[in-house]
């Protein structure tokens, strides 16, 4: 128990800091490769520049355990997931693992651990006393989740609402905009590859509501990190 609560402070606070730039480097090398659609790509790709400017800002901002629990709901839940049914994949007819340990998988499941490390030392050392307050963003947040739950579905919405919401919780405002811009960035993008490459008029009504409603999300959140920033 000990080892868990002292865990976050086993590295000093340069080394952390270089911990987390190692990470964002590994994961923005790991996601350079994407569809040959320009459009789609930059889908992919400016959400995920944004998350991790964020964690680098959170990091800078002495937030290091923001930081550390947004990398880790945003970006590698799913390589606990991967590491848990890696690790469960064992036959005892073949006494081996159906799973294949790749290098990315051993990386990923090294970074999960770590990041989930540091986030219990967090919890058993109350670093998690923070409250959202009364910031208008946090009605922007609401807003958000409302638009990612009727998009996304309620698990979406979570997952989508989460980051910004620590962000809050810690205090910083102008990282919790730009993780909420995160979640719509990709809107316009997938927008210009439907009227380029696919056919417009062929998308349901719905389409255009969401689409219409991200663009406002959007055009909000520039206006409110123009507001808050640093």
């Amino acid at each position: 128990m000990n080892f868990l609560k002292n865990f976050k402070t086993l590295f000093s606070e340069t080394i952390t800091l270089l911990i987390i730039g190692i990470i964002v480097l590994y994961v923005l090398v790991t996601n350079l490769g994407g569809p040959d659609n320009i459009w789609l790509y930059l889908a992919g790709l400016v959400p995920l520049v944004l998350v991790l400017f964020a964690v680098v800002g959170l990091q800078l901002s002495k937030k290091s355990m923001a930081a550390h629990l947004v990398l880790l709901i945003a970006l590698f839940l799913g390589a606990g997931r991967a590491l848990l049914l890696a690790l469960t994949s064992f036959d005892f007819s073949s006494f081996s693992f159906s799973a294949t340990f790749t290098l990315e998988l051993v990386i990923n499941s090294i970074i999960f651990v770590y990041l989930v490390l540091v986030v219990l030392s967090g919890l058993l050392t109350n670093e998690f006393k923070g409250g959202l307050g009364s910031s208008p963003v946090v009605m922007s947040a609401v807003i958000a989740f409302i638009f990612f739950f009727f998009r996304d579905g309620f698990s979406g919405a979570v997952l989508k609402i989460l980051p910004p919401v620590v962000a809050l919780m810690f205090g910083s405002p102008f990282f919790a905009i730009v993780l909420l811009l995160a979640g719509v960035a990709d809107v316009p993008f997938r927008f210009l590859d439907v009227v380029f490459n696919g056919d417009l008029l062929a998308s349901p009504i719905s389409y255009f509501l969401f689409t219409a409603f991200a663009f406002y999300l959007i055009f909000g959140a520039v206006v409110g990190l123009l507001k808050y920033k640093k």
